[in-house]
């Protein structure tokens, strides 16, 4: 990336975190865990994911960051700010009765974590806005009866429920065709391999994680994915169709339907008119504005995100899907 700061579209900036707290022996505890450097003690928060409520979210990030699981509150305790990304992410916080400790996690060897006295964890805190949110959770304990009535066990949605997440992807931009090469041989140009690194960085941060890639044999779309493919946290298998260089949107959504039902998210790599066609037609919900701009052009590099229901990929149908991000690398 050179240094480049990127500004990401504004739902980046949404997050979502979980306070975690049991009750000790001398009264509530908090868990803490160290920011990624060990430098700070923070809560486990992260982007609100694509299909997820904001609880539900944080809930996934508790167990990714520091092991824990339980019974997440729907109610917000608050929010607080920081600045990252070239802009101010505000944060949700929502109180977690701890249930369950790991004693292996995904970030075990990223993180510590470490149960405190309630004042001692807000005294770590270095966030005014977050110690006031801490010394407030007496007053949400005192609320026991109300607040376990409304709450989920666990607050991560059931696998029957758990939305299908498609994440269409137009190839970057390549070079010119000329008489001596086929069009299925046409490489990325310079600017499109900068997008293409612009647009992992954008799929690193907002947790870009298919299950499976369906992507076009052709050179650009294979150089596409070589180039974000480094964003995601887990391989995931790769399927380069012969088809998927010439389907448009009727033969991408029958492609789609044939996906195992096991996969709960699919990148499909691929061309327009195809992929701006199915992504319109799979879409009868979500960001208007995004909808509004993704209806306008879907430019080289650009990458839609549809949050589908639950149930068999059989199932998807027209209208189906939320739209819930549309971003090019000329948004960021």
């Amino acid at each position: 990336m050179s240094g480049e700061m990127i500004r990401f579209p504004d739902w980046v900036y949404r997050q979502s975190a979980v306070l975690p707290y049991r009750q000790g022996p001398d009264g509530l505890e908090v868990l803490l865990i160290t920011s990624r450097k060990g430098r700070r003690w923070v809560l486990p928060k992260g982007i609100i994911e694509p299909g997820l409520t904001a609880p539900q979210s944080a809930a996934k990030e508790a167990r990714e960051e520091a092991g824990v699981a339980g019974s997440v509150g729907p109610q917000s305790l608050g929010r607080y700010w920081y600045k990252k990304w070239g802009g101010t992410c505000g944060v949700e916080v929502f109180p977690m009765e701890v249930r369950e400790e790991a004693a292996v996690w995904p970030e075990a060897t990223l993180r510590r974590r470490q149960w405190l006295p309630m004042e001692e964890a807000a005294a770590r805190i270095d966030k005014k806005a977050l110690r006031r949110i801490i010394r407030r959770l007496p007053e949400t304990v005192s609320a026991e009866p109300l607040i376990r009535a409304a709450m989920h066990e666990p607050a991560v949605v059931d696998e029957g429920t758990t939305p299908r997440l498609i994440y269409l992807l137009r190839h970057a931009k390549a070079v010119a065709g000329r008489p001596a090469r086929k069009d299925f041989d046409r490489p990325l140009s310079a600017a499109g391999r900068q997008a293409a690194d612009k647009m992992a960085e954008y799929m690193r941060l907002a947790d870009v994680e298919p299950d499976l890639v369906l992507c076009s044999p052709a050179l650009r779309t294979r150089e596409t994915l070589a180039a974000v493919q480094h964003a995601f946290a887990e391989d995931a298998p790769i399927k380069f169709d012969r088809p998927l260089y010439m389907l448009g949107a009727r033969g991408l959504l029958n492609r789609l339907k044939r996906t195992p039902d096991r996969v709960g998210s699919v990148l499909v790599v691929a061309h327009n008119p195809g992929v701006q066609a199915l992504a319109l037609a799979l879409t009868g919900s979500g960001d208007s504005r995004a909808q509004a701009r993704m209806s306008a052009k879907f430019p080289p590099g650009a990458l839609a995100i549809l949050v589908g229901p639950g149930g068999a990929w059989a199932e998807l149908a027209h209208a189906g899907c939320e739209l819930h991000s549309f971003v090019s690398p000329g948004n960021l």
